[in-house]
């Protein structure tokens, strides 16, 4: 009897000659036959039932999970804190916790002549940080999670002293941070500058500063940070830019980029970024990102953790 799968002739062809298999028959059908035939028949009403398949109008939710299985990402935590006039003590305890070395020496210099005080946070568990994140349970708030986005305290109560935002950072993507909205923006401000051996000025009105935030994936698992401090004045202007060869038409204000100023830290995760001013009467870039005289001078201090890092 022939067996299925049992090579019965030799067929020429232009290339030679082939075994031609001989397909079953009922007949000849064996235990095994049948489990296999079963089998199929199986799956294929499985298929025609169209269990648990997604219709076209499902794949749409599926689009950011598809996303993350393509790119690297990284996920970032970024604190908002509103520092009170009794909080000073407790924020000079949380920058002797902060490695300040971090940064090169010129940067660092730089920095500081300008009215930044930036360094990083080692420690996981640092006391005066949990302390000034855990204010109170009331005076929290949460924004809502985002990768190419803009946020500041515009929507939140004045009472509140911690805002919370959630970013996963893909390549070529930033985050935008506002310290302060566009409410408490200074109605002039006067920056000065030294360009080829020459001392520059200009003053900006309706000036808010914002720090632009993005991440790119190492191969030991950490993360490159890149902070950049700009300025943001004037009115709303239309402008032409282009993001990964693509031509985007937008409105928006213009920006002063401060590229002497940027920070490109690589972290672990769980490894904080800190970032203020040196003092509340500090003149400089600093005070236009951390500093407003609201009903009463009011300082704030930014804290950026890096969560996680994927890589893809």
């Amino acid at each position: 009897m022939t067996q299925i799968g049992e090579i019965v002739t030799l067929r020429p062809t232009l290339f030679g000659h082939f075994p031609m298999i001989k397909p079953p028959t009922i007949k000849h059908r064996t235990p095994l036959s049948w489990l296999i035939v079963g089998g199929v028949c199986v799956l294929l009403s499985c298929n025609s039932l169209n269990l648990n398949k997604p219709s076209a109008t499902d794949l749409s939710a599926n689009v950011p999970e598809i996303v993350h299985q393509l790119f690297d990402a990284v996920s970032i935590e970024i604190f908002t804190i509103r520092l009170a006039p009794h909080q000073n003590e407790l924020v000079q305890t949380l920058w002797q916790e902060v490695d300040e070395q971090s940064l090169p020496p010129q940067l660092r210099r730089e920095l500081h002549t300008q009215g930044f005080r930036v360094g990083i946070l080692h420690d996981l568990l640092s006391p005066a940080l949990t302390q000034l994140l855990n204010n109170s349970s009331e005076n929290k708030s949460e924004v809502p999670p985002g990768n190419l986005q803009e946020f500041s305290m515009a929507d939140v109560a004045r009472e509140t002293t911690v805002v919370r935002n959630v970013h996963n950072l893909f390549p070529d993507m930033r985050a935008l941070i506002k310290v302060f909205d566009d409410q408490n923006a200074l109605p002039e401000f006067s920056l000065f500058r030294q360009e080829n051996g020459m001392l520059h000025g200009q003053t900006y009105t309706q000036a808010v500063g914002i720090l632009c935030v993005s991440a790119g994936v190492n191969k030991d698992g950490s993360a490159q940070l890149q902070i950049v401090p700009e300025l943001e004045y004037g009115t709303l202007e239309r402008r032409i830019r282009t993001v990964s060869g693509v031509v985007v038409h937008e409105t928006s204000r213009p920006r002063y980029v401060f590229e002497t100023l940027t920070i490109s830290q690589r972290l672990l995760p769980g490894q904080w970024v800190i970032m203020g001013t040196t003092t509340m009467d500090s003149a400089g870039v600093g005070k236009a990102f951390f500093v407003r005289k609201i009903s009463t001078p009011e300082q704030r201090l930014l804290a950026i953790r890096l969560v996680q890092v994927r890589q893809n």
